[in-house]
């Protein structure tokens, strides 16, 4: 497929805008169900045109599915997800380490997690970097807008200056370039879920960015931008769900939007039916409860046949899931002054807040891994001690032995 031309692309990136725009003017006009299904609401011609505009500069998989339109009006038994549920770590694993750093990232890709997902924002000097916020005043130790600052001074300021990271172990860190996040997902075989805020101007030299690192095919772009699809036609675009679209118009949305996003309380089993007839994947939030509620909202979610869910936590998720990962400890100093490492056993990342036991000549001594997922061996004399981690739902037990 050839790259269209400018003005064609302008045009597309016009309807893309009425379309997201169409949505929130229905919404703000407060339809009602009945009224926002009828089957001249003005929207869905509207959006029908946005959907012919972008077509042309898609390039995915053909659909094998066999759509059955009677089940987008009354599903009967619920599909059945993926089998291999799709998890993505919003921010990272933001319980873990500050949120939208490299250690944030690096935790989640600990569980295993397909993807992450990263707060987009472009510099002054057209970098682009991880923050979810259009200032850096919450989350750093600087002020004023991220489009206003280059992409040195954001490098130097401290992504750990607030509760409750400030003054701990994460304290100071940097806010992550995309590039960093990139080349971390390339190296476990993961991918990013791109959620493009307001400062990026550039959104098609994002998609490029993710080419090179070649993580198109694992990627998904919270966007609705058709520069993207002109730089990378093979991407695929999230589309943020609302309640008033009817079945035939999910399943029209679905054959060039892939993945189907936002709150868990706008689908049913009807509307997930209708994405999967066209071959998209359903992947709502499971936070929108609060942390007490991930893994119930994610089971629901399961319930009524969504593919994934995007979390707060990853390790809840992956351990409901069943999908737990395989560790290792390794010891990374030996002696009195030794060190162990609770680590994932393929990618080597590491899981803090884990209990690791020592035993040696009946006495044992638990240890609570931090940092990289390790803890020092006590300055007592360890040498040709067990050491052992029980597992638990997220990660699978390991043991190993201290030099003797």
């Amino acid at each position: 497929m050839t790259f269209p031309s400018v003005r064609r692309a302008a045009r597309a990136l016009v309807t893309v805008a009425a379309l997201t725009a169409g949505m929130a003017a229905g919404m703000a006009a407060g339809l009602t169900a009945g009224t926002a299904h009828a089957a001249d609401d003005p929207r869905i011609e509207q959006y029908r045109q946005a959907l012919a505009a972008l077509k042309p500069l898609t390039r995915q998989p053909v659909c094998d599915q066999v759509p059955e339109p009677e089940r987008w009006e009354h599903a009967g038994t619920p599909d059945q997800g993926s089998a291999d549920v799709l998890i993505s770590a919003h921010r990272g694993a933001n319980t873990l380490a500050p949120e939208n750093t490299l250690k944030s990232y690096e935790y989640a890709f600990a569980y295993g997690v397909d993807l992450v997902e990263v707060d987009v924002q472009q510099t002054r000097d057209g970098r682009f970097v991880a923050l979810h916020d259009s200032t850096v005043d919450r989350t750093t130790d600087g002020t004023g807008d991220i489009a206003d600052l280059t992409f040195e001074e954001v490098r130097a300021l401290n992504a750990a200056d607030y509760a409750p990271w400030k003054g701990g172990a994460y304290d100071h860190s940097r806010i992550a370039s995309l590039e960093e996040i990139l080349a971390l997902a390339q190296r476990v075989g993961g991918g990013l879920e791109l959620d493009i805020k307001g400062s990026v101007t550039e959104e098609g030299k994002v998609a490029e960015l993710v080419g090179q690192y070649g993580l198109i095919e694992e990627s998904i772009f919270n966007s609705a931008d058709s520069r993207i699809f002109v730089a990378e036609p093979g991407a695929r675009l999230i589309y943020n769900r609302d309640t008033w679209e009817p079945g035939f118009l999910v399943n029209e949305i679905g054959q060039v939007f892939k993945v189907f996003g936002s709150r868990l309380d706008e689908y049913t089993p009807e509307s997930v039916a209708a994405a999967h007839d066209s071959c998209a994947v359903i992947m709502p939030h499971a936070y929108d409860a609060g942390p007490d509620q991930e893994v119930a909202q994610f089971q629901h979610a399961r319930a009524i046949g969504a593919d994934g869910v995007q979390t707060n936590q990853p390790a809840l998720i992956v351990a409901a899931a069943g999908e737990a990962v395989d560790s290792e400890l390794v010891v990374r100093h030996q002696g009195t002054a030794g060190t162990v490492c609770l680590v994932n056993a393929g990618n080597g990342l590491g899981f803090p807040g884990k209990t690791v036991r020592l035993a040696k000549s009946g006495r044992s001594a638990d240890l609570t891994t931090g940092y990289d997922g390790c803890a020092a061996v006590p300055g007592v004399n360890w040498r040709g001690a067990s050491v052992s981690f029980a597992g638990d739902g997220a990660v699978h037990a390991s043991r190993t032995r201290l030099a003797g």
